[in-house]
C-alpha cells in the first residue's frame, strides 16, 4: 500500500472502480482494482483490517457526498455474498439537449418530463427548451446572488454546470431585488452545523427560546431532519428530555454545539416508521408546542362563499353544510394561539364555534383587539 496516494486519489480510484462494472464487487476484488487498497501476499492481519477500515471510512464519505454506493447482499453457488455497486443511472447525469425552435413547438410547450419519454430518454438526454433553459438559469442565479439563502452554495454550483454549455444571455437580464431576512443570516452556520449533524447522526444541545413560557432552556436532541415552511427552517429530533419527536425552529436555537465523541460513529438510529415528510406542510396550530398536548378538535363556522375557499384550500374537514351555503368544518388543533390568531384574520367571516373554552378565548382575543383598535381611534 503507498503512502503516496492521497485521499482523493483513493476515492477516484474507488469511483472508478465500481462504476466500470455492472455487478457487485467484494471488497476483496475491489482490493485488487483500487491501488491504494493492495496488499502483499506477506500481509498481516493487521495490515488486512487496517484496509478494510480505510474502505469503509471512503465508502461513507463518499456517501456522505452524494456518491450513491450501494452494499449489495448476494449468493454465488449458494454461498452469502457482500459485495458493493455504483450504478450509473444513478451516479451520471443525463446530458442537456437545448431544443430548437422547430422541435420546441412540435414539443407542444409540454413538461420536460413529458418530452423526456421520446427519443430524448432513448438516448439518456434530457431536453430543454430555450425558454425552460433560460428560467432555470435565471431562478439559479437569484438564488446564488442571495448570501443568506442556504442552498446559495449549491445553486452557484449548479450555474457554473449549467452556463458552461448554455449561452448566458438566455437567462435574460432583470435585476435581481430582495428583502435580506435577519433570521436567515443570522442562522446560516447554525443551519450548517445542524444539517452536517443529520448527516452523521449526531447529537446536538443547543439553548432553545420557547415562545410559549417566553423562556430559554438547554435541550440535547438527537436530529432526525430539517424542514423548511412558512418561511423558516425547523428542526425535527427526538428530545432527549421529554422523550418524544418535537420540532424547533432554527431561528430561536443559540450555542448549537453538535457531539464531537468518535465523529465516524452515530449516536442514534432514526426510526423505521420515522417520516419526515409528516412533519413537512404543517399549519402553525398542528405543530406541537414546548408542552407536548393532546390536539383538541375545533368547529369553526365558514360563512359563504368564505367557505367555498376553506374547503378548496382544504382547511379542516367538512361537519355540516347550511342551506345559505355556510359550512361547519373540524379542526385538530395543538396551538391554540396561532389558532385564534388565523381564524380572527377571516372576521366576519368565520367564528370559533366549539370547544366552549375555546369559543370564550376566541371572544376575548376578538374583544381585546377591538379595545386596541378604540384605543387608537381617540
Amino acid at each position: 500500500m503507498s503512502d503516496r496516494i492521497t485521499k482523493l486519489q483513493r476515492w477516484l480510484d474507488l469511483v472508478a472502480c465500481l462504476a466500470s462494472r455492472r455487478f457487485p464487487m467484494t471488497f476483496d476484488e475491489i482490493r485488487e482494482h483500487v491501488p491504494a487498497y493492495t496488499l502483499g501476499p506477506d500481509a498481516s492481519e493487521t495490515e488486512r483490517e487496517s484496509v478494510r477500515r480505510m474502505f469503509e471510512r471512503d465508502k461513507d464519505e463518499l456517501r456522505a457526498l452524494g456518491i450513491p454506493i450501494e452494499t449489495v447482499d448476494y449468493s454465488v453457488d449458494v454461498e452469502k455474498q457482500r459485495g458493493y455497486r455504483l450504478q450509473k443511472r444513478n451516479f451520471h447525469l443525463p446530458y442537456l439537449r437545448l431544443l430548437g425552435e422547430e422541435r420546441a413547438a412540435a414539443a407542444g410547450g409540454g413538461s420536460p418530463g413529458a418530452r423526456g419519454a421520446g427519443r430524448g430518454a432513448a438516448s439518456g438526454d434530457f431536453e430543454l427548451t430555450r425558454h425552460e433553459a433560460g428560467a432555470a438559469l435565471s431562478g439559479l442565479r437569484e438564488v446564488a446572488d442571495v448570501p443568506a439563502h442556504p442552498l446559495a452554495p449549491h445553486a452557484r454550483s449548479a450555474f457554473r454546470k449549467l452556463s458552461f454549455d448554455l449561452d448566458l444571455d438566455i437567462a435574460g437580464d432583470g435585476a435581481v431585488v430582495f428583502a435580506r431576512d435577519p433570521e436567515a443570516v443570522a442562522t446560516h452556520e447554525t443551519l450548517q452545523r445542524l444539517a452536517e449533524s443529520v448527516l452523521a447522526r449526531k447529537a446536538v444541545s443547543f439553548d432553545y427560546h420557547g415562545m410559549q413560557r417566553d423562556a430559554r432552556s438547554h435541550r440535547r436532541v438527537d436530529p432526525y431532519g430539517l424542514v423548511f415552511q412558512h418561511g423558516r427552517w425547523y428542526l425535527v429530533g427526538h428530545d432527549g428530555e421529554r422523550q418524544d419527536v418535537r420540532m424547533f425552529r432554527v431561528g430561536r436555537m443559540s450555542d448549537v454545539q453538535p457531539n464531537r465523541a468518535r465523529p465516524s460513529t452515530p449516536d442514534f438510529e432514526v426510526p423505521p416508521d420515522f417520516s419526515l415528510q409528516d412533519y413537512g406542510g404543517r399549519r402553525a396550530w398542528e405543530m406541537e408546542g414546548e408542552q407536548q398536548a393532546a390536539a383538541v378538535e375545533a368547529t369553526v363556522l365558514f360563512r359563504f362563499p368564505r367557505s367555498l375557499w376553506a374547503e378548496r384550500n382544504a382547511y379542516g374537514s367538512l361537519v355540516e353544510e347550511g342551506d345559505d351555503g355556510s359550512q361547519l368544518r373540524l379542526f385538530r388543533v395543538r396551538r391554540a394561539d396561532p389558532f385564534l390568531r388565523w381564524v380572527l384574520s377571516l372576521a366576519p367571516d368565520a367564528r370559533v364555534e366549539a370547544p366552549a373554552e375555546l369559543r370564550q378565548a376566541f371572544d376575548a382575543l376578538v374583544a381585546a383587539v377591538a379595545a386596541r383598535y378604540d384605543e387608537v381611534d381617540r
